[in-house]
């Protein structure tokens, strides 16, 4: 295997899911020779002395950046050949990192590779395999998504359309494309997925070696808001940024903004379903975000 392997972890407010992620690191196969920490934190948090040896840096920006921004300022500040993204909610088995950079250092094609995932707390069901473009290419089909791990499935890689949650991609290949374009605060993996493939390259999940997402799992409710129920500025964005990647990869659609408006409704609503079994106190806050959250997607300048 050639090539060095940077980790870049965004994180705010979560210390002991960063901690925990930073200690399965430390019993990777393959350790990687830098991992910065990216905390926007309200209140950050050192590091426990037992991580003060490691190859560990953090970065505090001083201000809220949001994941992709955050995400830029970590790689912009390593030189490895391969870059891991993990979001600090992920727990790794001990071969992942190094199943992901065998895929890249064997197949000289590939830009990119995401894991398949599994619930931390129930990992006998998947959190999501691959993410291809639904046949319409409004959404994303979320291949195994809540249904009982199959082993057929988790043999073999499978095409994808974005890098959630976990991904391995190289250098030279952020280089070239500009990293994670900032115009998309939150939701930045998908666009990133695209403009790897038109600067030529291939991207693949390999649910052959599962993370482990710490998430809810399904069973409580609104579990799958989870990440935006307390924060009415990310769901703001988060709107706004599935608006600005339709605009980009399909405004030569008849009727554009129309037919966007409808097909947001059904994750709107989703939206709306948990907040009002979980927090229906912030139903208005959030409703104004998400109306900004339209109103910015469908008209903020884009390249």
């Amino acid at each position: 295997m050639t090539g060095t392997l940077a980790v870049v972890i965004p994180t705010r407010d979560r210390p002991s899911m960063r901690d925990a992620l930073l200690d399965d690191l430390a019993g990777q196969s393959l350790l990687p020779t830098e991992v910065l920490v990216v905390d926007d934190s309200k209140a950050p948090t050192d590091l426990p002395a037992r991580m003060r040896s490691r190859s560990v840096h953090v970065i505090r920006p001083g201000s809220r950046v949001f994941i992709s921004r955050a995400r830029n300022l970590g790689w912009s500040a390593c030189r490895a050949d391969f870059v891991a993204f993990v979001d600090d909610d992920n727990r790794l088995p001990v071969h992942l990192l190094r199943t992901l950079v065998q895929d890249l250092d064997e197949h000289p094609t590939w830009g990119a590779v995401m894991p398949g995932a599994v619930y931390r707390s129930r990992p006998d069901l998947v959190w999501v395999y691959a993410t291809p473009f639904a046949p319409d290419r409004w959404s994303f089909d979320l291949v195994g998504r809540n249904a009982v791990r199959n082993p057929t499935m988790e043999s073999s890689v499978m095409p994808t359309d974005a890098l959630p949650n976990l991904s391995v991609v190289r250098r030279a290949v952020l280089e070239s494309v500009g990293g994670f374009d900032e115009r998309f605060p939150v939701s930045s993996t998908a666009d990133l997925c695209q403009r790897i493939k038109q600067a030529g390259w291939e991207v693949w999940a390999d649910p052959r070696v599962l993370t482990e997402h710490d998430v809810e799992p399904p069973g409580i409710p609104g579990y799958w808001a989870e990440h935006a129920l307390g924060d009415a500025e990310r769901f703001r964005l988060d709107v706004a940024d599935w608006f600005r990647f339709q605009r980009r990869w399909n405004n030569d659609r008849r009727l554009f903004a129309a037919r966007a408006g409808l097909h947001a409704v059904g994750f709107l609503a989703s939206h709306f379903v948990a907040l009002s079994a979980r927090a229906p106190r912030r139903v208005m806050t959030h409703a104004v975000a998400a109306v900004s959250g339209i109103r910015d997607g469908l008209t903020s300048t884009l390249g």
